[in-house]
């Protein structure tokens, strides 16, 4: 009985298995219809972002991408990590923001940078002032639809005298417990809207007496 079988696998032809097909088979014709012509399939095209290096191309690619749609005013590079435009904590700015999709109201908020939260076009950063003698915060989202105006006031350039100092953090939290420098930065505020009310009270007398 064993020999037989031997002698029955011995007598069957010689060819791939068929679990397997041949490179000679696949580029035949179609078995069953001798008009069909089967043709190779096309290579994949695969540019270099579909190979990067630890995947940082695609990363920068989807950045670029929501940037360009997100961001047309440039706003990210005031609060970008590296950069000459960026601002640092402890500069004072004032902010306007619509109240509404509708944008026919808005609304004011001045005060220090105390914190920066980098997300790409999901970064925000929050301000603190303080309003008859109590501390307030806002958070506003950079690349919000309802954020109508950034203005830079004073910016936190050093050390040096008469300036605002550089704090050299990405959050300042302890600014809560340092009431000397609050009050540094409400001076800025308040010589600030000194300014600008003496300047739009010398447009209204120059247009009144034309």
């Amino acid at each position: 009985m064993l020999r037989r079988a031997v002698d029955m696998l011995r007598a069957l032809p010689a060819g791939p298995s068929r679990g397997f097909a041949s490179s000679a088979r696949a580029s035949e014709g179609y078995p069953f219809n001798a008009g069909v012509v089967v043709k190779p399939p096309t290579p994949i095209p695969t540019p270099s972002l579909l190979k990067p290096k630890n995947g940082w191309s695609v990363v920068e690619h989807v950045n670029k991408t929501l940037r360009e749609q997100y961001d047309q005013r440039g706003l990210l590079d005031l609060f970008a990590r590296r950069g000459p435009q960026r601002l640092k904590t402890g500069s004072v700015l004032s902010v306007t923001t619509w109240t509404g999709p509708e944008k026919k109201n808005s609304t004011l908020f001045s005060g220090v940078l105390m914190a920066v939260r980098r997300r790409g076009v999901d970064t925000s950063f929050t301000l603190r002032n303080v309003v008859q003698q109590t501390g307030a915060e806002m958070s506003f989202k950079v690349c919000s639809p309802l954020l109508k105006e950034i203005k830079i006031i004073r910016r936190a350039e050093g050390r040096k005298k008469d300036t605002i100092r550089d704090l050299r953090r990405a959050r300042v939290n302890y600014l809560r417990d340092r009431p000397d420098i609050m009050h540094q930065i409400a001076a800025a505020l308040k010589s600030h809207a000194a300014q600008e009310g003496g300047g739009k009270a010398a447009k209204g007398k120059g247009t009144g007496r034309k």
